[in-house]
């Protein structure tokens, strides 16, 4: 039976909660970058499949199973691919650690252990070709490209200050900038919900406006409040205090606006043209 869908952000989080660490300890322990990790537990970025094996290890579930909360399989799909595996056990051997094993990248693994079932008798024909099938249309989403240009689009939106204002400046990102190359999108989903939050935990007003506008080359965010008190950075700790820094270091360009009735931070990151 498959586990229960849980949303990949969620599991990171109850995991990481669970053995008493820091996003930072953790990323280190998955072999990422804490930014990378940080995206993840926010369920604004995807992990590569790269890391898949490794991240259901750690979480002490199935690929499968993983790859069910991530929308990339559906629940038929997720339930055959483990009557397959439970097929394979029987044998002795686990399908993700033999699948490990061999030589290449996730998608070649799974290849060599599929075709390796069929060889021993693990698994039958019909069930190789149904995993095989299932394998590529997965293969082919998570290599597909965009390569059109993006229309140019502007969209301002007035949210309440609240905990959900950094989910909801991810989603106007979303509906204006969707067909962005993913890693252009992961840093704005990060720099909007960085800059977002900042305003609403720190700032002095009820209400956080942001302004995204995407050009042909750049991407520019603003966030403006009614704060008038001037930003002042700190030194990272275990803390906090991350926001800025992250913003300096992923962003291209940023810069603070004083306006009469508060001030606009805004943020201006570079796009790689598609080819």
């Amino acid at each position: 039976m498959v586990a229960e869908v849980i949303p990949l952000g969620n599991r990171l989080r109850q995991r990481r909660e669970e053995l008493g660490l820091s996003q930072a300890q953790a990323a280190k322990q998955l072999d990422v970058a804490r930014t990378a990790y940080r995206l993840w537990e926010m369920e604004a970025a995807k992990p590569s499949p790269d890391r898949w094996r490794l991240i259901a290890s750690w979480l002490g579930v199935s690929v499968t199973t993983m790859l069910l909360a991530e929308e990339l399989v559906s629940a038929e799909e997720a339930g055959f691919a483990e009557r397959a595996a439970a097929d394979f056990a029987r044998s002795g051997r686990d399908w993700d650690t033999v699948g490990a094993a061999h030589a290449g990248d996730f998608f070649t693994q799974a290849r060599s252990l599929i075709d390796e079932g069929t060889r021993s008798g693990d698994l039958t024909a019909e069930h190789a070709a149904a995993l095989t099938f299932v394998l590529e249309r997965v293969e082919q989403e998570r290599e597909s490209v965009n390569t059109e240009r993006w229309a140019p689009a502007e969209l301002r939106r007035t949210l309440a200050a609240s905990s959900e204002s950094a989910r909801a400046a991810r989603d106007a990102l979303a509906f204006v900038a969707e067909d962005l190359p993913e890693p252009e999108l992961q840093t704005a989903r990060l720099l909007v919900s960085e800059l977002v939050t900042n305003a609403v935990k720190h700032g002095r007003s009820d209400w956080v406006e942001v302004e995204i506008t995407l050009g042909d080359d750049v991407l520019r965010i603003e966030v403006s409040d009614h704060d008038t008190a001037s930003i002042r950075p700190r030194t990272p700790d275990i803390n906090g205090g991350w926001g800025l820094t992250l913003v300096g270091e992923l962003a291209t360009r940023w810069g603070v606006e004083r306006r009469r009735r508060g001030k606009m931070i805004w943020i201006e990151l570079d796009l790689t043209l598609p080819i």
